[in-house]
């Protein structure tokens, strides 16, 4: 079960990393100027397939955990 959480938190902290989720409101704009379109949509599909990965994780460690 422990593994399980541990991979939910690594997909979480990627998909926090990939957003932006980490800097401040300054950063991000920087950010969002300085990528192209297609980078912004390649690491937003990142972060979306990411998250799942996260929740899917915490849901079987959910699973787990109740058996």
């Amino acid at each position: 079960m422990q593994i399980f959480i541990d991979i939910g938190l690594a997909f979480v902290v990627v998909s926090g990393l990939c957003v932006g989720g980490f800097t401040t409101g300054t950063q991000q704009r920087g950010n969002f100027y300085s990528e192209s379109q297609k980078d912004r949509k390649i690491k937003n599909k990142v972060a979306n397939w990411s998250a799942l990965g996260g929740v899917i994780s915490f849901a079987v460690a959910g699973v787990i955990y109740l058996f």
